[in-house]
């Protein structure tokens, strides 16, 4: 079979699918499916398909056009684990806003429990799209693990959101990354100093899952916090779901406890139940506190006090920081910052 070739610029046959196809030992139809993100290739024919990428540094023809010419107007969009809160809302905000600058998303979402190469071939398969970015919307350790020890050759900017920035840095073989992040420690800080000034002093912390970077910051504060008032920390886990914020309450002697600071609002709902369950009065006998400030926070029994997080700010600051990328610009990293929300509940 005679095929057309391309160079890549240096005088060099830049690599096609069916050189491709020759390295891993499958028909390049296999190779176009795996770039196409078919869920439908078994395993072992997608990893020799993705190392055979690795090894030759492919790119499809439209993509090395674009990187030598125009401007792709497509962003990739990964996103990870369960649809919660913030993270859904951060990818929305980064939607929309794309959509209004004038570009359209490629979505590619991560199975609740990511594998290295779950990343990679989303990657491949958005870098397959002539992508002009990628935005990881993940507060998943696994997944910034799987980043920072990724294979796949990347040559477009990559922006992590929902991440603390230095983690985001971990990727060295990324040629550009980048982070947006909202202030986790700011935000926790907020709601101890709030539980403090109302006299608040026996404050326990039902904390997110170890996974999350998100939990894992506001954890370490809380600890921080209250041993730097010379208070001793009290945590419990959580996995960010009413019911677990609910069990957590039900383990808790409520005696010696004046407030309870929760991870997320979803986890305080589930505080909220039983301390009604057990006839408890929020805040007369026991104050609670959450974090996000997702839209029924307002309507809780009692209204939650709570630390919010502008999440459309958040997206939208994502793509501003991905356009800048794209363009060569320079970048100036910040820190986005919460606000307290006080509600009836703290």
């Amino acid at each position: 079979m005679t095929t057309a070739s391309t160079t890549n610029g240096k005088g060099r046959k830049a690599p096609t699918i069916f050189d491709v196809a020759e390295r891993a030992g499958v028909s390049h139809q296999t190779v176009s499916r795996v770039i196409n993100g078919d869920p439908t290739v078994r395993d072992h024919f997608r990893a020799r398909v993705t190392t055979a990428v690795t090894e030759l540094g492919y790119r499809p023809r439209a993509a090395a056009r674009a990187l030598a010419g125009g401007r792709s107007k497509a962003l990739g969009l990964v996103t990870a684990g369960d649809a919660l809160y913030g993270p859904s809302s951060t990818a929305i905000g980064f939607e929309r806003a794309a959509r209004h600058a004038g570009y359209h998303v490629l979505l590619s979402t991560l199975p609740d429990d990511p594998r290295p190469a779950d990343l990679s071939s989303a990657l491949t398969t958005l870098l397959a799209q002539d992508v002009a970015a990628v935005v990881l919307v993940a507060a998943d350790n696994r997944v910034l693990d799987s980043l920072a020890s990724l294979t796949v050759p990347v040559a477009v900017p990559v922006v992590v959101s929902n991440a603390v920035q230095r983690d985001a840095r971990r990727a060295e073989r990324l040629p550009t990354v980048a982070a947006v992040a909202i202030d986790q420690a700011a935000g926790t800080r907020m709601a101890m100093q709030h539980l403090f000034d109302r006299g608040h002093r026996r404050v326990v912390h039902i904390a997110g899952p170890t996974v999350s970077q998100e939990a894992e910051v506001r954890r370490a504060t809380y600890r921080s916090t209250m041993e730097s008032a010379g208070l001793e920390p009290v945590v419990l886990d959580g996995d960010w779901t009413p019911a677990s914020g609910f069990a957590a309450a039900r383990t808790l002697d409520t005696t010696a406890v004046d407030a309870v600071f929760c991870g997320n609002d979803q986890m305080a709902l589930g505080v909220l139940h039983a301390f009604a369950d057990d006839g408890l009065r929020v805040p007369d006998d026991i104050a609670v506190l959450g974090f996000d400030d997702i839209p029924e926070a307002a309507h809780f029994t009692p209204p939650l006090t709570t630390v919010r997080q502008d999440f459309q700010a958040m997206g939208e600051r994502v793509l501003a920081t991905a356009r800048s990328l794209v363009e060569g610009e320079p970048l100036d990293e910040i820190l986005l910052q919460p606000e307290l929300v006080v509600r009836r509940s703290a």
